[in-house]
């Protein structure tokens, strides 16, 4: 298996484990990815900060948020804003370490990480159970939609709603 390959592999284990799948509840309105079929590509550098950023950005403005709701709105976006930052500065990490590393010293990595990724996942889910309940109904639900096709172990897409949909 080649590095690249390999780095992949890690990083999608990675964005799975932490939560950045769902929490970076990445909105893309009703379109496809900006991206295209390369929607990763940014996050694949490490740049998972800025990837997150322009996807809170669209959810934000998609929600519509009144004045009383941004209190939990910057809350919520603190949180998944750090989470994406230390994902990019582990996956450098991890790219930085790959090349020397023994097999061992690799499995070792990928369960500190999954350890680190239940407790990013922990922490992204109170950020959102919280700004969620200061969402209306209408907002939820407009919330849910843009973020579906994004939750672990989705892979991207939810069915019925392919690319250009």
């Amino acid at each position: 298996m080649n590095r690249k390959l390999k780095i992949a592999l890690a990083g999608v284990g990675l964005v799975a484990a932490t939560g950045i799948g769902a929490g970076l509840v990445m909105a893309q309105g009703g379109t496809a990815c900006e991206h295209g079929p390369h929607m990763m590509r940014g996050a694949w550098g490490g740049d998972f900060k800025a990837l997150a950023d322009r996807r809170l950005d669209r959810l934000h403005a998609d929600l519509k948020l009144r004045s009383e709701q941004e209190a939990a709105w910057i809350d919520f976006r603190e949180s998944v804003s750090s989470q994406a930052l230390r994902m990019g500065e582990k996956v450098r990490s991890w790219r930085d370490a790959a090349v020397a590393a023994t097999t061992v010293d690799r499995l070792e990595r990928a369960q500190q990480g999954l350890d680190d990724g239940r407790l990013a996942l922990d922490q992204l889910t109170a950020a959102t159970k919280r700004f969620y309940s200061a969402l209306d109904k209408e907002q939820q639900a407009r919330f849910d939609e843009l973020t579906k096709r994004f939750s672990p172990g989705n892979r991207g897409w939810s069915s019925g709603s392919g690319r250009g949909a």
